[in-house]
């Protein structure tokens, strides 16, 4: 059975747990294994450019010192007849660095400097991996990964190319995530959690059987385990239940990851690199689970934005100009709620949020607030069962609910509160709406 593996920042964050990750690969058999850079990487590449934006020198000599200590050591720790040739990788990549810095040029410059983690954790497991014995193949990402000019995967030129390269049937071949060559030809990326999707479009285009997501968690819980006591894993899920948790917030998978793998009947694997022997949690084209309330997932940082306008009551045509608006800046919307002359929508990119707010303003009085949660249940909640409803409010009756989307689909119920209440609501569901 094909199967391709992605491995988060923490399943590669140390020399150990890259030679954990090694023995996995081969137990598991993983034709294809995608990675994310070592834990800590991107955030620090994050502030590195920031600095480098502002001419803060200082910033970026601590970033960049800072990685190279961390590069550096795990280096040492896992390599020796392949010591050097990964020692030069990392000059690569930290010339790369320091020239970006020193002559910044923007977006292409934050681009190039972010892709460096993946370049350089990636390159330095393969040498572990030939190091070990085996047959490892470093396969680069954004030769085979390209975007176009609406940053949609280019899938037939993605498969072409993986096809024509994994041409040895005895070889492990190791790639990046996240990373990918845009339609400008620059390299760039598909955003924060873009190695679950990297490896889903991947194993689709090699036709794996199964994508194996690697995390430091047990699977799918059916709340949020770092703040939520008494969580359990979900051993099996839908499709469509897994998407709309990953949606509204499940940290464990990427949103984008499960379309392509259900499109194409892959079935994807959550497991946790750490203790390798655990179930985890298996989504596939599977009937969905009977139980009342199957899960709950929280989405931070999101921004409500209110129009207040009597030009709404009795009008048609109203909500097509507001969505206009944010379709011209390419902004999605979560939730939507409306009333006779008020519309409330809910975003969670506000990088155009004031050139929204601008094109908003002629329709009527705009509020804009931020700091809010959306908090998703995901369950049976046809409009045949009774008393769902009854049952999430009661055990959020000490929380201020500011929203609430019912209705769009016979799985999921969203709420949108203030970040403050999150843990106390998510406590308080968890609490009431499953059985222990």
């Amino acid at each position: 059975m094909i199967k391709t593996l992605k491995f988060g920042g923490t399943s590669v964050g140390s020399a150990e747990n890259m030679r954990r990750v090694a023995q996995i690969i081969v137990s598991e058999g993983g034709r294809l294994t995608v990675l994310s850079a070592m834990s800590g990487t991107t955030d620090t590449l994050v502030s590195i450019s920031s600095a480098a934006s502002r001419g803060d020198s200082e910033t970026v000599r601590a970033g960049i010192d800072l990685l190279r200590e961390k590069y550096t050591t795990c280096i040492n720790l896992l390599l020796n007849s392949r010591l050097d040739e990964a020692l030069q990788a990392l000059e690569r990549s930290f010339t790369v660095l320091s020239n970006e810095t020193f002559t910044y040029r923007g977006e292409v410059s934050d681009r190039l400097m972010l892709a460096q983690g993946e370049l350089l954790t990636s390159a330095i497991f393969c040498l572990y991996m030939q190091e070990a014995g085996h047959r490892a193949v470093l396969i680069h990402s954004p030769e085979v990964m390209r975007t176009d000019y609406d940053h949609k995967p280019d899938t037939i030129h993605l498969k072409q190319s993986l096809q024509s390269r994994m041409n040895d049937p005895e070889a492990y071949y190791i790639a990046q995530g996240f990373i990918c060559t845009d339609a400008a030809g620059q390299i760039n990326n598909l955003g924060r959690g873009g190695s679950d999707y990297s490896a889903s479009l991947m194993g689709v285009a090699i036709g794996a059987a199964e994508v194996q997501i690697w995390t430091d968690i047990d699977g799918m819980h059916n709340n949020d385990p770092r703040i939520v006591d008494k969580t359990r894993p979900i051993r099996h899920m839908s499709f469509d239940e897994a998407a709309e948790l990953a949606y509204f917030g499940a940290k464990i998978l990427h949103p984008a990851t499960i379309q392509p793998c259900k499109e194409a009947g892959i079935s994807v694997r959550l497991k946790n690199s750490i203790s390798p022997s655990d179930e985890g949690t298996l989504i596939s084209d599977t009937k969905e689970d009977e139980s009342d309330f199957h899960a709950i997932a929280a989405k931070d940082g999101i921004t409500v934005v209110r129009i207040s306008s009597a030009r709404m009551l009795m009008a048609y045509g109203f909500m097509r100009k507001v969505f206009e608006v944010f379709e011209k800046y390419k902004t999605p919307v979560d939730m939507i709620t409306t009333s006779e002359v008020d519309v409330s929508l809910t975003i969670d990119n506000t990088r155009f949020l004031q050139e929204i707010t601008r094109e908003l303003a002629p329709f009527g009085t705009i509020e804009v607030s931020s700091n809010n949660t959306i908090i998703c249940i995901v369950g049976r909640l046809g409009d045949d069962h009774t008393g769902m409803a009854a049952r999430i409010f009661g055990a959020l009756k000490q929380v201020p609910i500011r929203m609430i989307s019912y209705g769009a689909n016979h799985r999921s119920i969203a709420l949108l509160v203030t970040t403050e209440y999150k843990v106390q609501a998510l406590q308080s569901l968890n609490d009431h709406l499953f059985e222990f």
